[in-house]
C-alpha cells in the first residue's frame, strides 16, 4: 500500500517553475479533480494552446525519470498486474484495481487523477487515449495491444455468426474466446460491444443490448420475464428494470406492442412474445392450429391446450368450439376443423 503519495508529488513539483506546475495541476486535475483543456489553461495564463503543450512536454520531460525511479516498486507490481490480466485494463476498471490492491485506506483529494498522472509521467504502463474503436485503456506493451485487436476481431465475427439468440443468456458464447472468467473484462473495452441492465454482453447495435424505442425495451423485458404482462405491467417494468429513468407512458406501450409482430396479445391486455410459442390470431384461430397440429380433440383437450396460449374463461373456447361454421363435432365428441 502506498500512502505517501501527495507528499511525493509535492516533492517532484517543487523544483518546478509557477508556470510549470500551474499546467501540471491544472491538465491533469491534481488540485481540484478537473482537468482543463489547453485552451483553458493558455487563456487564464494569456498564451497559446501550443506553448501551453509545450511547457506541459517540458514538465513531465522533466519529472519522469525521478517518478519511475521513486516508485520503482509499484510501477512494477502494477505491470506485473496488469500483465496477469491479459495486459490490457479499460481506464476505470484499472484506476479502481490500483487504488484497492495499493491505496487502501489512503486519504488524499482527487486520488484518481494522482494515480494516473504518476503512470502518465512515468509512461508505465502505457496508455491508450479513447477513439472511434475503443475506451481508454491501459496496456502493457504492443503486444498486449495486438492480442486486444485480435480478441475484439474475433468477438465480433462470433456474436454475428451465434446472433442475440446464441448469446445472449448463454456464458458459454463468451468463454469460448476468455481463458477464465477474470478475462471477460475486455468485452467492455471495444466500444461496439455493450451490456444491457441484465449483464447481457454483445452487439451495441443489437437492441437487446442497447434498446432504444419502448416496444424494444418491452422486447427485452418480456424476453428476461419469460412470460406474459398486462401492457401496465410492462410499463412499470421497463423502468424498474433500469431501462428508463421515467415511467413509460402506459399507452404508448400498448399503441406499440399493438403494432409489432414480435408481440401476442394472450388476453385482455396481456401480451406475449411469439418466440415463448405464443401463436398469433383469434381465439379461433388458436383452435384451429390446434386441432390441425394434434388433430380432433374432446373438448376438455381444448380447453386445456388453448389456456396455454390465451388467458381466457373456458366458457369463452366452448362458445368458439361451438361455431358449426367453423369447427364440427365427430360421432366420437372430438371437434375438428370443419374443411371449406
Amino acid at each position: 500500500m502506498m500512502n505517501n503519495l501527495d507528499e511525493l508529488l509535492e516533492a517532484e513539483l517543487r523544483g518546478f517553475s509557477a508556470n510549470q506546475r500551474r499546467v501540471v495541476e491544472d491538465r491533469f486535475g491534481l488540485k481540484t479533480g478537473k482537468r482543463l483543456t489547453l485552451q483553458e489553461i493558455g487563456d487564464a495564463l494569456h498564451v497559446t494552446r501550443e506553448r501551453v503543450r509545450q511547457i506541459e512536454a517540458q514538465a513531465l520531460k522533466k519529472i519522469s525519470p525521478r517518478l519511475r525511479k521513486e516508485c520503482e516498486a509499484l510501477l512494477r507490481d502494477v505491470v506485473a498486474y496488469l500483465r496477469s490480466v491479459g495486459g490490457v485494463r479499460r481506464d476505470d476498471q484499472f484506476i479502481a484495481d490500483v487504488k484497492t490492491r495499493w491505496f487502501r485506506g489512503v486519504s488524499t483529494k482527487h486520488l484518481d487523477h494522482k494515480i494516473r498522472f504518476v503512470f502518465w509521467a512515468a509512461e508505465e504502463p502505457r496508455f491508450h487515449k479513447g477513439d472511434d474503436d475503443f475506451e481508454n485503456f491501459w496496456y502493457v506493451d504492443e503486444l498486449s495491444k495486438r492480442k486486444l485487436a485480435e480478441f475484439t476481431k474475433k468477438a465480433t465475427a462470433l456474436f454475428r455468426k451465434l446472433g442475440t439468440d446464441g448469446v445472449l443468456g448463454n456464458p458459454k458464447a463468451h468463454m469460448a474466446l476468455c481463458k477464465d472468467v477474470a478475462m471477460c473484462h475486455l468485452y467492455s473495452i471495444p466500444k461496439h460491444f455493450g451490456s444491457n441492465v441484465f449483464g447481457d454482453v454483445g452487439l451495441r447495435e443489437w437492441p437487446e443490448i442497447a434498446p432504444k424505442t419502448v416496444r424494444d425495451k418491452a422486447y427485452l423485458v418480456l424476453r428476461k420475464q419469460g412470460k406474459p404482462f398486462h401492457f401496465s405491467d410492462i410499463a412499470t417494468l421497463i423502468h424498474t428494470c433500469g431501462l428508463q429513468e421515467k415511467p413509460a407512458h402506459v399507452q404508448t406501450v400498448h399503441n406499440e406492442l399493438i403494432k409489432d409482430g414480435r408481440f401476442v396479445l394472450v388476453g385482455r391486455g396481456m401480451y406475449g412474445l411469439r418466440e415463448h410459442g405464443f401463436t398469433p390470431g383469434t381465439v379461433r384461430d388458436v383452435i384451429a392450429t390446434l386441432l390441425k397440429q394434434h388433430g380432433p380433440m374432446r373438448a376438455d383437450a381444448v380447453v386445456q391446450l388453448v389456456g396455454k396460449q390465451r388467458f381466457l374463461k373456458a366458457n369463452t373456447v366452448l362458445l368458439n368450439l361451438q361455431n358449426k361454421k367453423h369447427f364440427s363435432r365427430l360421432d366420437d365428441g372430438r371437434y375438428a376443423v370443419r374443411e371449406a
